[in-house]
């Protein structure tokens, strides 16, 4: 109320909606990368090339990666800024940093859930049971201190929680940088685990 003082439902909701947006492009692509060249038989090309583990990772979710935070969040903040015309009181370089931290966890989510699928159809599944929990317990649509205590503490586990405070917290109350620095540090401690769960169960062989 003190940052939307005329109660507009659109000053709270598209900053929220910005953010599952981006879950849903960098999530649902980059889980069935990998899962594409199984299927298709021409994931043995890539394993015959003289590459390791760490550069067939790379090369399925760097792109992503730029392709979230180059060319759709800008897309996306347009749109709420000259269409919604929905504020942004807080400085780039901070949205710039939360948005990178959250893509980049995205990403790595995305990784795991395509080195456990064996094909499209199950990576797709994997990233709709977890795409509309992380909906439901991140805070878009209802606030998080209304949620019972046990699943409040899942959502700790949840990058699009973190992303959620972040996005409102830049936009509409100025950035504070109390809020930003746990929050974004968070995403990254996230990153991290879901990039060494991937690198621990990728195997760069057939069986």
């Amino acid at each position: 109320v003190l940052y939307n003082p005329t109660l507009e439902s659109k000053t709270f909701m598209v900053p929220g909606v910005l953010a599952m947006l981006l879950v849903l492009v960098s999530l649902t692509l980059v889980s069935s990368s990998i899962t594409r060249e199984k299927e298709r038989g021409t994931f043995e090309t890539l394993l015959a090339a003289p590459i390791g583990r760490a550069e067939i990772l790379l090369g399925k979710s760097v792109p992503y990666v730029l392709l979230a935070f180059l060319a759709q969040m800008p897309l996306v903040l347009m749109v709420s800024y000259f269409g919604f015309h929905v504020p942004i009181r807080g400085p780039l370089w901070e949205l710039a940093v939360a948005a990178f931290a959250f893509i980049l966890s995205n990403v790595c989510l995305g990784v795991v859930v395509s080195t456990y699928a064996q094909n499209q159809q199950q990576a797709m599944l994997g990233t709709f049971l977890i795409l509309y929990p992380a909906q439901m317990l991140s805070g878009v649509l209802y606030p998080l201190d209304n949620m019972p205590v046990t699943l409040r503490w899942i959502t700790y586990f949840n990058p699009l929680r973190y992303f959620t405070i972040l996005i409102r917290n830049i936009m509409l109350k100025g950035g504070s940088l109390e809020l930003f620095w746990p929050n974004v540090g968070a995403l990254f401690l996230l990153s991290f685990f879901l990039l060494a769960l991937a690198w621990r169960k990728f195997s760069p062989t057939l069986n």
